[in-house]
């Protein structure tokens, strides 16, 4: 029994003995960073983070990117641990090389940055971290509201102005802040409400309209108009907003009401002095009865900002092919104030029925002659009309009918702004912009934009601020921007989705012609542009 005990130890032995040389005894090497600052400041969506790390490893001398047999990372986070759009951090470097160079859009505030270097053979990480200090790039300037690629996606950039000597584009600012995956952008809805309330920005889309912070630009399904200025939302879960618009108080700067317009053709009314939401769609004519027709997406008001001139608003009711109105009463009967009545022809002074016949194919307000709505129609043969309707004071007054327009490829046109200084219309086609002066009745092809073949003018518009109590006080130069053509186009030859352009150009009222100022480009195909004021 003993011979047998001795011969199993001196076997245990010489497996020991044997299985000695399996284990690596390999000397762990000691990693080096250097060269990272201590603390980055940025403008979020305009300045990038770059980081240029040297790491040294004390075995294998500098590791380069490159490298096998290491990997790096770099992961954001805010300050003091609070969740960053609900991750607690952000990788910015998901292709795990050793340089960083991203441009990524957050709210202003203060950050970490973990860089970790990975040896892969040992899965061991080496990690130090620097400071990144970001501050607001859109606390003022132009949003541009985009639709990106063949799906539409609906993109938010922006015209950063940081200072008088410093304007910025700044690209697809909210993919990172809360925004639903959205298609099919509509337009911006602006009100800049009084300081102690702050402005208020919706995000129109025909899948959605959603709020932004006013400081972050943050949002979430939480803000959705239905839940944030809502009494009750829509029982259709395919209705959205794509129309907000307000109309300016005759006093101090509010709104003395906002109107809202749904893809399915109903209008809501806020009225401020009765309530701070909206309630059932006023498409009818007893308040709180279902819809009687279905209304277009536009809202026509006199442009004569604060104090406002107007206590009206028109719409039009595409299944009667008429023009129908809301007036302002008191809020003591508010019942009024909640129902649409079709406009009644003048008894004197007729120019046009109000009840047309046609279809509505655009209609915009102006401060042109007080605060003239035009509306362009169109009748069953494809003949096209303008019809000028005056909106100061209790509104609908009819002041002007253009018929037998000598307007080149009128007809086919699909993007249209009315000037507020001249008589101006401008309308595109493809790749062309034109100059309709309707006193004379002349057409001028804008030959100066010079777009190419490939091409297309997505969007036209002049940009009334609806401020009108500024501290300091503005500039000349300021000021007189909005009344600048802005045109939108879009390159159909750029790679990617980033074809777009902003032009602003002088308008010439004189010569029947205009200039370009400046041109900014990157953006994706551009639906809707709107200033963000600042007091």
């Amino acid at each position: 029994m003993k011979n047998i005990i001795l011969l199993s130890f001196i076997f245990f032995l010489m497996s020991c003995y044997d299985d000695k040389g399996n284990y690596d005894y390999r000397e762990m090497a000691e990693i080096k960073i250097e060269n990272l600052p201590e603390t980055l400041e940025i403008l979020g969506g305009i300045e990038h983070i770059v980081a240029q790390p040297k790491v040294t490893s004390s075995l294998e001398g500098e590791i380069k990117d490159g490298n096998p047999n290491f990997e790096f990372s770099y992961k954001l986070e805010k300050k003091g641990g609070s969740q960053l759009y609900d991750e607690a951090w952000v990788d910015l470097n998901p292709s795990k090389s050793l340089k960083l160079d991203t441009l990524i859009s957050i709210p202003s505030g203060n950050y970490v940055v973990w860089f970790a270097v990975k040896d892969k053979r040992s899965s061991i990480e080496y990690s130090t971290t620097f400071d990144v200090k970001v501050t607001s790039s859109t606390y003022e300037g132009w949003l541009v509201l985009c639709n990106e690629g063949e799906e539409k996606r609906v993109r938010m950039d922006m015209i950063s102005v940081i200072s008088a000597d410093r304007i910025e584009p700044a690209y697809d600012l909210l993919s990172l802040l809360g925004l639903p995956d959205l298609k099919k952008a509509t337009k911006i809805g602006f009100y800049p409400a009084p300081v102690q309330t702050g402005d208020v920005i919706y995000l129109m889309s025909e899948e959605g309209t959603y709020k932004l912070d006013q400081n972050t630009f943050e949002t979430s399904d939480m803000y959705n108009i239905y839940t944030t200025d809502f009494i009750v939302a829509p029982s259709d879960p395919d209705e959205n907003i794509i129309e907000y618009m307000p109309l300016a108080n005759m006093g101090p700067p509010t709104a003395r009401a906002i109107f809202a317009v749904s893809n399915k053709g109903n209008v809501y009314a806020l009225v401020t002095a009765a309530g701070a939401a909206f309630e059932m769609p006023i498409n009818t004519s007893v308040r709180g009865k279902s819809p009687e027709y279905r209304v277009a997406p536009y809202v026509g008001i006199s442009m004569v900002r604060y104090p406002g001139n107007s206590t009206a608003a028109l719409f039009y009711d595409i299944d009667n092919k008429r023009f129908v109105g809301w007036s302002f009463k008191s809020p003591t009967t508010n019942d009024i104030n909640q129902i649409l009545t079709p406009v009644p022809n003048p008894e004197v002074g007729k120019l046009f029925d109000f009840k047309t016949g046609m279809d509505l194919v655009y209609m915009e307000g102006t401060s042109y002659s007080n605060g003239l709505v035009y509306a362009i129609l169109q009748n069953a043969s494809g003949k096209r009309v303008i019809y000028g309707i005056n909106m100061s004071g209790a509104g609908f007054v009819q002041e002007s009918i253009y018929e037998n327009l000598n307007a080149p490829d009128f007809d086919k046109a699909t993007v249209f702004a009315f000037h507020s200084q001249f008589p101006y219309m401008f309308y595109g086609v493809e790749n062309k912009v034109y100059l309709h002066n309707l006193g004379t009745n002349i057409t001028y092809e804008m030959t100066n934009i010079g777009l190419s073949a490939n091409e297309e003018v997505t969007m036209l518009k002049f940009n009334l601020y609806h401020n009108n109590y500024w501290w300091p006080e503005p500039t000349e130069e300021f000021m007189a921007r909005q009344y600048e053509l802005m045109v939108g186009t879009y390159d159909n030859r750029v790679s990617g989705v980033d074809g777009g352009k902003l032009g602003f150009y002088k308008v010439d009222g004189a010569n029947n012609s205009i200039t370009k100022r400046v041109e900014y480009s990157g953006f994706a195909r551009i639906k809707d542009v709107r200033y963000r004021e600042r007091r």
